[in-house]
């Protein structure tokens, strides 16, 4: 488990430097899931300036729904039952083309989130669900190839992949890449395989501590 920080910056001194495409992971309080981890983003609406995390998630227990959802980020802070990190993206706009380049991303995410909102979750019950999940997780290399590469039938979108295929629609992310093949340690560790595939005006400071 990649290791940072532990010191908890307040939410109130935190928000005003939250902005869409933040990336939030977190570790939870019991075992299992710390084990698995979880990753989301957020959203910041431009007409009422209110940050929402985008998630997709086996189930949330206080809205009773499981899948790809858009909840109040103060609520879901408050009610997640673990420790809560954030990485801010930085963006270098200023590039002589006289595009409003945060305009353009974030009319990207909004119409992403329409698009995806309410898709379910992989069927962790069905053998091909499980290994979507398991084959994220592992990487194995040979001669070039990923030999736990998923090639199922489900259509689901897990956490991971879901904050890197918005990701990748908008942008951020240049290359072509397989969101499926994302787990909540690649959000977390600097200079890993997520980080080196952004575009070069782009990049995602240190993680900070919010719970």
């Amino acid at each position: 488990m990649y290791k940072t920080s532990d010191s908890i910056i307040p939410y109130p001194m935190m928000r005003s430097r939250l902005d869409t495409f933040t990336i939030i992971n977190c570790v939870h309080k019991d075992l299992f899931w710390k084990l698995i981890g979880h990753t989301a983003v957020l959203y910041k609406c431009p007409l009422t300036e209110q940050l929402l995390v985008f998630e997709s998630t086996t189930l949330n227990k206080y809205t009773g729904k499981s899948g790809v959802q858009l909840i109040p980020f103060g609520l879901w802070l408050s009610k997640y039952p673990g420790k809560v990190y954030a990485r801010l993206p930085r963006f270098n706009d200023s590039r002589g083309d006289g595009k409003d380049h945060k305009y353009w991303r974030d009319k990207k995410a909004e119409e992403f989130i329409r698009v995806h909102l309410g898709t379910s979750y992989p069927d962790i019950k069905s053998w091909s669900g499980k290994m979507k999940l398991a084959f994220a997780a592992l990487d194995f290399k040979l001669f070039g190839v990923d030999l736990f590469t998923y090639k199922g039938d489900d259509s689901g979108i897990f956490c991971t992949m879901l904050v890197i295929m918005l990701l990748d629609f908008c942008g951020i992310i240049e290359d072509a890449v397989d969101a499926k093949e994302f787990e909540p340690d690649d959000t977390r560790k600097p200079n890993n395989k997520f980080d080196e595939l952004l575009a070069e005006w782009a990049s995602y400071g240190p993680e900070v501590r919010l719970k």
